[in-house]
């Protein structure tokens, strides 16, 4: 049994930790080689700041919510193989759709995955200190 209480806990500690990992990939680390989407993506100000966090916050709660009705221990092992498992599933969605869909170098849709499947692997591991399901019959 899904325990809600649990599950926005760990999604509050992940959506946090998701702006502070998402901000020093992309605002400092691939600063440089994101800068290829100013000329193809939607202008800075007509982004919507408030959509993007939602997003974030669904992803979080999504995460845990799933996490909480498949692991069978509630280990940060178990964690690690759910952020696995998601890491790769969005790589594929988002990664390489992007850059399928636009002329965006191979190198930048491959270091978005690699980043990506580290900070989903991350979120196992919050979500499996987080998030113990000792009680799940």
């Amino acid at each position: 049994m899904v325990n809600n209480k649990r599950v926005f806990r760990s999604a509050l500690v992940i959506f946090l930790f998701a702006l502070l990992w998402n901000g020093v990939v992309h605002l400092v680390l691939l600063r440089d080689a994101d800068a290829i989407l100013d000329t193809i993506g939607r202008p800075s100000n007509e982004r919507s700041l408030v959509l993007s966090l939602v997003v974030t916050a669904l992803i979080a709660i999504l995460f845990v919510w799933s996490y909480a009705r498949t692991v069978k221990y509630g280990t940060v092992r178990e964690g690690v193989k759910h952020g696995l498992f998601f890491g790769i599933l969005a790589g594929v969605l988002v990664d390489l759709n992007q850059y399928i869909l636009y002329p965006i170098p191979a190198l930048l849709a491959l270091e978005w995955f690699v980043f990506g499947l580290i900070e989903f692997c991350l979120y196992g591991v919050i979500v499996g200190k987080f998030y113990p399901v000792d009680d799940k019959k």
